[in-house]
């Protein structure tokens, strides 16, 4: 028997979003090459978005399609599995997650380990244990010279302790989150990745936020002691509870709201 066909309205198609993309990035891209790119990026990123704007409002451009309804819906083959609780939808990855303070736990344990490793390559190199307060302190502190690295500051102490405990924390809750999307052996996962971007993203941009600290560190013990934190945070935050994600309950759940009791 064949089939009836049918027509539906649909939004009419419009090239004006690509012309307001291709403007915001002339826009952006003015920044890096000259003005005149970027005036010629701000008219059209404007025209694009005025003529968007005029196909939808006040009233809605659209088209009609023809189309023809199936009989023997398509076969969709998957190779991920659906939850045994919810068969009904596949489940979103990750099942479970670490608690956040779990992530605060492994951050400061990692911090730690890896301020331990900073004072023993320091006596070992510098022959004073505040050479790695100084330096990190020196981003906020300009009055902290060269000359001065090896001496001992009680502010420049208090400064780098507080900015290294907020790091930590920070990478910590990271950790919460990445590790469980990692796949086997999160703790070398963990131990090698983040702390190579972490360490990467450093050197690129030490040279203009701290230029003592790019003049002055030995970056292949400072990317030991990123390891040894990756390492350290990672196995703490690995060994954690975990508890399932919000996907499987009701949005009511989700938002907190309690239902009455009939």
């Amino acid at each position: 028997m064949a089939s009836t066909k049918t027509t539906v309205t649909i939004p009419a198609p419009t090239a004006w979003p690509l012309v307001a993309a291709l403007g915001l990035t002339l826009a952006f891209a003015g920044f890096l090459t000259t003005w005149l790119v970027g005036i010629a990026g701000g008219v059209l990123c404007v025209l694009g978005f005025v003529g968007w704007f005029k196909d939808r409002f006040p009233q809605e451009l659209e088209c009609t399609q023809q189309v023809e309804p199936q009989h023997m819906p398509s076969v969709v083959a998957s190779t991920k599995t659906a939850h045994m609780q919810h068969p009904h939808h596949r489940a979103m990855l990750p099942l479970e997650i670490h608690r956040a303070p779990s992530g605060i736990i492994g951050g400061i344990a990692g911090g730690t380990a890896m301020l331990l490793v900073a004072i023993i390559g320091a006596l070992i190199m510098h022959g004073s244990p505040w050479y790695p307060f100084n330096i990190m302190s020196a981003s906020i502190m300009p009055s902290i010279t060269q000359e001065a690295l090896s001496t001992f500051n009680l502010t420049s102490v208090i400064v780098a302790l507080g900015i290294h405990a907020t790091l930590s924390v920070c990478i910590g809750l990271v950790y919460g989150v990445v590790l469980p999307l990692l796949p086997k052996h999160p703790i070398l996962l963990g131990a090698l990745i983040i702390p190579f971007i972490w360490s990467f993203l450093l050197y690129t941009l030490m040279s203009t936020l701290n230029p003592v600290l790019d003049a002055s560190v030995n970056w292949w013990w400072f990317i030991f002691a990123q390891i040894v934190f990756g390492f350290v945070a990672g196995f703490v935050v690995s060994k954690s509870e975990r508890i399932n994600t919000l996907q499987f309950k009701s949005f009511a759940e989700r938002a907190g709201i309690e239902k009455g009791k009939q």
